[in-house]
């Protein structure tokens, strides 16, 4: 018998997905946060049920040989990387096995290969996105990430995933940002967010301040000194090459609006991954990690044969489909965001790409329309949001082609969707992880299901 608060001493089995590591007392399943394979443990029951308990460390009596201290000194405090406990190897190999385990009912795990591991696993990440607090009594500004499962923000000064010019940037915003930050249970205050886009080289920034108000307010109360701020920002920071406000009114979850306005520089930053060009503007979605984005893309393009016809699905600024595009004989991308379905044909025109088009607009309504056309691609590529794609869709998708590349950042919601598609009369031939997210529990992976 387990009761809440109970002190108890586990052996870790393994790490299931999202991190969490596994044990049994007396057959009862207990689940531990910052635990790792073959460690003995004396932990405390936090949270109990009829079927689980979690469970926090209070002892480490016997550590894995493959346990490291904490790349990050705030590791205990900010939510952002959830996996510095272990040598870069075996978190390469944990991630391996929590992919073997989701999948081993539907899927040889012999024939899952290693994750692919990120050719940069510090100073990775070219995008971030920081909350702005302020201090109650000094007023002081706090930029950084929520701690977990809390709406309390840690002011990182150092991050060890992202270039040290961010940190830089934003010291200069904490010390001279001339305006207050947002105040959620108030509703008031300025500053909300500020948003960086940064290219792999670190030359070109796109930075973004998501502000609580109106257009019509901004140009009344507050453009003149942003924009005499920024002129000191970009005097020092020369790598800022555009900046932007987006306008975001009002208590919301949602950190872009679609409502922005360019006040400095350049309306975009281009990136490079090998041979392909990139423009990236503030809204548009791109890989976060270029580094093993180019991996990723590689893996795509090995399954894929030469002079193909190819169906881009969710293709936003066309990042797979582009890459591919010279093993192509012609791609169809289809897009529902405009913005970035028009940032898509720039970046047609930015490779001198004559094989591509794109149709913008709802998903399936665009697939429905090739099914009447009896269109017939050689291979679809799809690479939904988190929640995965749906059946209505994947059964379009499955009278267009016999070949679907499914990029998936969510293991469930991907193994969810194949068992569909085997509906449809497809067969799973090639499943691989990749490390987009080093330090985290992150699993990015490709597969290739054929009829």
């Amino acid at each position: 018998m387990i009761n809440l608060n109970d002190e108890i001493i586990l052996d870790i089995e393994k790490v299931v997905q999202g991190g969490l590591a596994l044990a049994r007392y007396e057959q009862f399943v207990v689940f531990v946060e910052g635990a790792l394979p073959e460690e003995k443990i004396k932990a405390q029951i936090v949270k109990l049920n009829k079927k689980h308990a979690l469970a926090r460390i209070l002892e480490i009596i016997e550590p894995s040989k493959h346990r490291i201290k904490p790349i990050c000194p705030l590791y205990n405090a900010c939510g952002s990387c959830d996996n510095q406990i272990c040598d870069y190897d075996y978190s390469i190999f944990l991630k391996t096995q929590i992919l073997k385990e989701t999948f081993k009912d539907i899927f040889d795990e012999n024939k899952i290969k290693d994750i692919i591991k990120s050719p940069k696993n510090l100073c990775y990440r070219k995008k971030i996105q920081y909350p702005a607090q302020q201090t109650k009594n000094s007023k002081r500004i706090k930029l950084g990430y929520y701690k977990n499962n809390s709406h309390e923000l840690i002011d990182i000064k150092f991050c060890p995933v992202q270039d040290r010019i961010i940190d830089e940037i934003t010291q200069y915003l904490r010390e001279n940002f001339p305006f207050d930050c947002y105040n959620s249970s108030k509703n008031k205050g300025f500053l909300k967010n500020v948003v960086f886009r940064i290219t792999q080289d670190n030359k070109k920034i796109l930075l973004t301040f998501v502000i609580n108000s109106t257009y019509k307010n901004y140009i009344k109360f507050y453009d003149k000194k942003l924009k005499e701020f920024i002129n000191l920002l970009t005097q020092n920071f020369s790598e800022i090459k555009s900046v932007y406000v987006n306008f975001n009114a009002g208590k919301t979850n949602k950190i872009l609006s679609d409502n922005e306005l360019k006040i400095f520089g350049e309306d975009f930053i281009e990136e490079i991954l090998k041979d392909k060009k990139y423009k990236i503007s503030s809204q548009s979605f791109f890989q976060v990690n270029p580094f093993c984005a180019v991996e990723i893309f590689e893996t795509v393009k090995s399954l894929i044969k030469d002079n193909s016809t190819i169906l881009d699905a969710y293709c936003g600024v066309g990042a797979i489909g582009i890459y591919l595009s010279g093993k192509a004989q012609k791609i169809t991308f289809v897009e529902e965001n405009k913005s970035a379905s028009n940032l898509a044909k720039e970046n047609f025109k930015l490779n001198n790409l004559q094989n591509c088009e794109i149709y913008q607009g709802d998903a399936q309504k665009h697939l429905l329309n090739f099914e009447k056309q009896k269109r017939k691609f050689d291979y679809a590529i799809i690479d939904p949001p988190r929640k995965g794609s749906n059946s209505d869709c994947l059964n379009s998708l499955s009278k267009l082609t016999n070949n679907i590349i499914y990029v998936s950042c969510n293991p469930q919601t991907l193994k969810r969707d194949i068992i569909c598609l085997t509906k449809f009369g497809y067969k799973l031939e090639f499943l691989q992880g990749a490390d987009l997210f080093p330090y985290t529990y992150h699993i990015e992976t490709v597969a290739y299901l054929r009829k």
